[in-house]
């Protein structure tokens, strides 16, 4: 599978909220970086995407948005690889958003650093 579809189906599970989906994109050292829990790593994936979806339906009221989230502005650059990915995401129906910096080759996703942005009080 190349980069560009591993990078697709990553982010296509994510949008869909399918922790699973996401996992299978991933290569074997995979990890996730999050600066509220810490790193992630690929055993462990599909619990913290669970998680955070009961984290954000609760704060959308009870229920989860389908689709989970949504992406603007991504940029890919695979001039060389690992390609360099960033996009904006927004957990639909909550405040939840903020920046991702993604990592893929032709092995699949290698990490994800997530960044939150919240408005100052």
């Amino acid at each position: 599978m190349s980069h560009q579809k591993h990078i697709d189906t990553y982010l296509e599970g994510w949008r869909r909220g399918d922790g699973n989906l996401s996992l299978g994109a991933t290569a074997v050292g995979f990890y996730y970086d999050d600066p509220n829990t810490g790193r992630i790593s690929r055993a462990e994936f599909v619990a913290f995407v669970e998680d955070f979806k009961s984290a954000a339906a609760e704060l959308a009221g009870g229920t989860l948005p389908d689709p989970f989230l949504e992406y603007s502005d991504i940029v890919i650059d695979d001039r060389e690889l690992p390609a360099t990915v960033w996009c904006w995401w927004h957990a639909r129906k909550t405040d939840l958003k903020g920046a991702a910096l993604i990592k893929a080759g032709d092995e699949g996703v290698l990490s994800e650093h997530l960044t939150y942005f919240s408005p100052l009080p």
